[in-house]
């Protein structure tokens, strides 16, 4: 059986070969405005080749818009720092996979923006970028939270009881503002932040995970003797 999805990565190094291409066009989560980054970016390999997936695999009944395809290649490159400090951390990321752009079941086509799987544990991580005020980045999180509590709770409603699903909303900034051809050194310091609380949380689910395997319980009964 085959999960319907944009992409699914069982491994690192099978989301590495949209990194690498991320790098080879020394991609930047750009203050711009989406429109006008599509302008920028439409006629690239890695904006053709998300968009052709998508329609291909028909993942929506809705037209899908190009601004969408920016957005994910913006999280694309904030997911690659969250996995790479997450190996550094010391979690086993080999046994993580993600499902990037998945339409729920019974969801009335609702997609999240990944799920991030390991062992009996899902994430239902949503991400959304802010380019104005403090206020709309409040708004913006109010509705992608609630976005994110709904797919959580119809994934829970599904699943066989004792399969963790908890979700997760990280709401990042710009980093680098082209039109002025500078780094925007206050937002990328604030993303490091939230990619650092998001790796936090991971790890602290992962562990549950790992502390809660019947053969961590026996080698813990043998450390109390």
């Amino acid at each position: 059986m085959s999960i319907k999805c944009l992409y699914l990565f069982k491994e690192l190094n099978e989301i590495s070969l949209l990194l690498n291409t991320l790098d080879q066009m020394n991609w930047k989560i750009e203050k711009e405005y989406l429109k006008d980054r599509v302008i920028s970016y439409h006629k690239t390999d890695l904006f053709t080749k998300l968009k052709n997936e998508f329609l291909l695999k028909k993942l929506s009944i809705w037209p899908l818009k190009d601004e969408e395809v920016i957005t994910w290649m913006d999280t694309l490159s904030l997911i690659s720092r969250v996995m790479l400090k997450l190996f550094r951390a010391g979690i086993q990321t080999n046994k993580i996979s993600l499902i990037m752009e998945y339409p729920i079941v019974f969801g009335n086509h609702m997609r999240t923006d990944y799920l991030l799987v390991y062992d009996r544990l899902i994430v239902v991580l949503e991400f959304g970028m802010f380019n104005q005020d403090e206020k709309r980045s409040e708004e913006r999180y109010t509705k992608k939270l609630q976005e994110s509590n709904s797919y959580r709770q119809i994934l829970d409603n599904l699943l066989k009881p004792g399969v963790d699903v908890v979700n997760y909303v990280m709401i990042y900034r710009p980093e680098y503002y082209k039109t002025k051809n500078i780094y925007l050194s206050e937002n990328i310091e604030y993303n490091n932040l939230e990619i650092e609380k998001l790796v936090k949380f991971i790890t602290h689910l992962i562990n549950i995970q790992d502390t809660s395997t019947p053969l961590y319980q026996l080698e813990y009964l043998e450390s109390i003797l």
